[in-house]
């Protein structure tokens, strides 16, 4: 989940170590599933859940404060009702009776059950619940999001899965992977991994819609006697025949030659925009001439 775990929490980015503990134990016993059946508590607990897990870690809350990711080492997005979460999470730092002793009643020196690795959260991981959906941002160059390409990334479980990105993909574009998210819990499915793409940006080509356009310099002499050059596109250089007597800011479009529309899977044009360049470094006797000719027109 990219969001601001201190506000999930409600303390200030100045908060204690102690501050975020009790506001995560507050959090807990409000929404815990087993204590509230409200269809909301659950999510609610799980966003709680992995704040807590982040900002209750000193290191992991230093990474956090610098690099505003919740993607922590290779495990990526953990599931907050799983056992393991609770062994690996911050266990040094809190007892998971500590927590949540107080919300199913096992608190107390006698009662007290301070193992890690039979605790059950009262019975509510024999339940069987859906996975969360993990929520992750992919940079990617701008002719990969035209073109397409297949990356390799990590899931939530430790495996490798290749991931095709279709041609046409834009900036904010989304790609959903079904079942790549956080495990379900008591043998639920597992939520889907949707992927928000981040278009960087090219140093020639702009991106219209499904239209790509491109500024291409034109030396005067080309542009009055007209020639034929190589202009780049998304899906490599064409031949383009510059017409006689062309201005600086005339468009011409290349059809075909633009972005792929992923919903109609029609194509976009190029747009090539003219920019007559004026010689420079010329000798004065040159531009007199030049000055000769222009006047008589």
């Amino acid at each position: 989940m990219s969001q601001d775990y201190y506000k999930v929490l409600g303390v200030k980015k100045t908060a204690s170590h102690d501050e975020i503990k009790t506001a995560f134990k507050k959090l807990a016993r409000k929404y815990h599933p087993d204590v509230n059946p409200e269809k909301s508590a659950e999510a609610k607990f799980k966003e709680a859940s992995e704040a807590y897990e982040v900002l209750g870690d000193a290191k992991k809350r230093k990474q956090y404060d610098t690099m505003g990711s919740f993607n922590f080492g290779s495990r990526g997005p953990q599931n907050p009702y799983s056992e393991n979460y609770w062994q690996n999470a911050n266990m040094n730092e809190i007892d998971i009776e500590d927590i949540f002793g107080d919300i199913f009643g096992f608190g107390g020196p006698k009662r007290g059950r301070r193992t890690k690795t039979n605790f059950d959260f009262g019975g509510f991981s024999n339940r069987r619940a859906a996975g969360s959906d993990a929520q992750w941002t992919l940079p990617l160059d701008f002719l990969s999001c035209v073109n397409g390409f297949e990356q390799q990334i990590l899931t939530s479980d430790g495996k490798k899965i290749k991931v095709k990105i279709p041609a046409g993909v834009d900036n904010g574009s989304k790609i959903r992977l079904t079942g790549k998210g956080n495990p379900g819990v008591g043998g639920g499915k597992p939520g889907d991994l949707i992927i928000e793409i981040k278009m960087e940006p090219h140093a020639q080509f702009t991106r219209d819609g499904n239209d790509i356009h491109i500024n291409l310099d034109v030396a005067l002499k080309d542009a009055i006697h007209g020639t034929t050059v190589k202009v780049p596109t998304v899906s490599g250089n064409v031949d383009i025949k510059i017409p006689a007597d062309s201005q600086s800011g005339q468009k011409m479009r290349l059809k075909g030659k633009g972005a792929k529309n992923m919903r109609t899977g029609q194509t976009g044009d190029q747009y090539v925009h003219l920019i007559v360049k004026y010689p420079v470094g010329m000798k004065k006797k040159d531009k007199e001439e030049i000055l000769k000719i222009l006047d008589k027109y």
